[in-house]
């Protein structure tokens, strides 16, 4: 094979193999190896084709390989196949993402138990339910009864009850 049949193999390999990253998800090992077969093709070209090609070829990837990378980012998950490859994220509404403050708002003042180490975050059970509850301060060991303080991030925060002396 000739020297020209060479550098046009190593061009096409890395363009082909630049392109198959768009349908086959390798977390970028398609797009270092397509990168390599383009720099192996700049330095043939430098070897065999001369200066003003090799400049030529150069420039050509750099121009081209960020355009092929925005067309890829923001173009090609919009045509039918890249929808089809990566489907776009849903759009979550409140109701998907907010927790119910008005129940867990009934907790407050109330004593329940802790059913796992809150370290800070565990389960605790108020009136037979299971809510997610976060320590106040420190860890809380699994069993050990708890009051609700308040609501903080969508959670009910706890503190151990101290059993009361009784005068």
């Amino acid at each position: 094979m000739s020297e020209v049949g060479i550098i046009a193999l190593l061009f096409g390999a890395g363009a082909l193999v630049l392109i198959a990253e768009l349908f086959i998800p390798s977390h970028g090992v398609l797009t270092f190896v397509g990168i390599a077969f383009l720099v192996a093709g700049i330095v043939q070209t430098f070897r065999y084709g001369g200066e003003k090609a090799a400049a030529v070829s150069v420039i050509v990837c750099l121009v081209v390989l960020p355009v092929f990378a925005v067309l890829a980012v923001k173009v090609w998950p919009r045509t039918w196949v890249g929808r089809r490859i990566a489907p776009p994220n849903p759009v979550l509404t409140t109701r998907d993402t907010s927790v119910p403050v008005e129940e867990i708002n009934r907790y407050i003042g109330h004593t329940g138990r802790s059913l796992s180490t809150l370290r800070p975050v565990g389960i605790c059970e108020f009136n037979g339910r299971r809510v997610s509850c976060v320590a106040e301060f420190g860890m809380l060991d699994a069993g050990v009864a708890v009051e609700g303080l308040r609501v903080v991030g969508g959670q009910l925060a706890v503190q151990e009850r101290k059993a009361q002396a009784s005068i």
